[in-house]
């Protein structure tokens, strides 16, 4: 209908309520819309705004400033109800809180029965737990003793100890592989003979990254006088030690340097949870240590009766340096420490944690294969392997079903 139509006076009769509206007089307002149907009240507004009557634009006016009001409260009610709704779903959480804690309170007794069977299997399962990890741990020690001979004949042959009898096995060797003895001793002969297996640890250190990267160039010299790592699990399998054996050296008088890890956990597959961690003190020679240097500075005084006179100070200075290890990050006040500075402490103990079990697990077990980098070749190899069951996978339709489950074996 245009607007031309919507103003002609013969269709009031049709569009309007059966109570007739009387024509609009002097001073006359038009009812409030709230009382006429929807459909009358746009037809009607249109219609008597076509009259142009000053006196029913004001009347509407004050009708819509009366529409924005009742729109407000009704708003308003609105985000009442909204927050009453939230109040009741706050209420809704707190009683499923509230069931999931006393869920055995509304279940029936014959079920609770039940769940009490539940419960007794689940601490026979406990108690066979704890007879697992007793046997675990006097296995774990039977296998390490059955071990340490082995290391300690490792040690012997890197310091040269048994130089002797390797060579004469070697010529027992060669006379049973009917080769010519004198030229053998003749090729011996023509060089001289290092004892031991020099750098051994330290080109063993130098192949794994997780310890390289914490070896600088002034270590190097220092780690060549390591002549054997150990590691020793604590009773019951509640952590273990790292020890580090050097031989006579410039830079400390220590003959050994340890590294203790107490982990309650340590025999479960679970992540670890370090309870302590304990380094050692290193008894540097004068002038020799690796971890701190000394800094001479020239400071002035600037009062006092000493103004203006000039004085050295001879400070420490933190050096990058493989013996910090030694040294275990600190925990500070947990009350004044932020979330950036709990994530760098954090970071510090997993890295921390990391290089001590590269040690445990796989230096101190197959430091040869370290030493000669086959290790590092394994390694590599194994990732290639991993990449290509990858690229089979992702490429075929049907996966392979391939998998392999190797222990690993004792290596010196």
């Amino acid at each position: 209908m245009s607007e031309q139509e919507s103003s002609s006076p013969s269709d009031v009769g049709i569009l309007l309520p059966p109570t007739p509206i009387p024509p609009p007089q002097e001073d006359s307002t038009l009812p409030h819309p709230r009382h006429v149907d929807d459909q009358v009240d746009a037809t009607a507004t249109k219609l008597f705004h076509g009259f142009n009557f000053s006196v029913v634009e004001d009347g509407r006016d004050d009708d819509d400033d009366d529409d924005d009001d009742d729109d407000d409260e009704e708003e308003d009610s609105e985000d009442d109800d909204d927050d009453d709704d939230d109040d009741d779903d706050e209420e809704e959480e707190i009683d499923r809180g509230d069931e999931s804690e006393d869920i055995m309170d509304i279940m029936p007794q014959y079920m609770v029965q039940r769940v009490d069977k539940l419960q007794e299997l689940n601490t026979a399962r406990d108690k066979i737990l704890e007879d697992y990890l007793v046997e675990r741990a006097q296995l774990e020690k039977k296998f390490s003793d059955l071990y340490a001979p082995l290391y300690n004949r490792r040690m012997d042959i890197v310091t040269g100890e048994l130089d002797t009898e390797i060579e004469a096995q070697a010529i027992t060797n060669a006379k049973k592989s009917e080769e010519n003895e004198e030229e053998v001793n003749d090729g011996d002969a023509a060089e001289e003979k290092i004892s031991g297996i020099p750098q051994f640890w330290i080109c063993a250190m130098g192949h794994m990254e997780q310890v390289a990267e914490l070896v600088t160039e002034q270590d190097v010299d220092c780690l060549e006088h390591c002549i054997n790592i150990t590691c020793e699990d604590h009773e019951g399998g509640m952590g273990f030690t790292l020890k580090f054996y050097f031989a006579p050296n410039p830079y400390f008088s220590n003959d050994v340097l340890t590294k203790s890890y107490e982990i309650p956990n340590l025999l479960f597959s679970d992540e670890p949870i370090l309870k302590l961690v304990k380094g050692c003190v290193i008894d540097w020679k004068p002038g020799r240590c690796l971890t701190h240097r000394e800094v001479k500075k020239k400071q002035r005084s600037k009062s006092g009766s000493r103004a203006g006179q000039i004085r050295t100070v001879t400070k420490l200075e933190r050096c990058d340096s493989f013996f910090h290890f030694f040294i275990p990050p600190r925990m500070p006040c947990l009350d004044d420490m932020d979330e950036d500075a709990a994530d760098a402490i954090e970071e510090a103990f997993d890295h921390d944690y990391d290089v001590a079990q590269a040690f445990r697990c796989h230096l101190i077990p197959k430091a040869v294969l370290w030493f000669t980098g086959e290790a590092l070749e394994e390694g590599l190899e194994t990732d290639d392997e991993n990449d290509d069951c990858d690229v089979e996978k992702n490429g075929s339709s049907s996966p392979s079903a391939s998998a392999a489950a190797t222990a690993d074996s004792l290596e010196l």
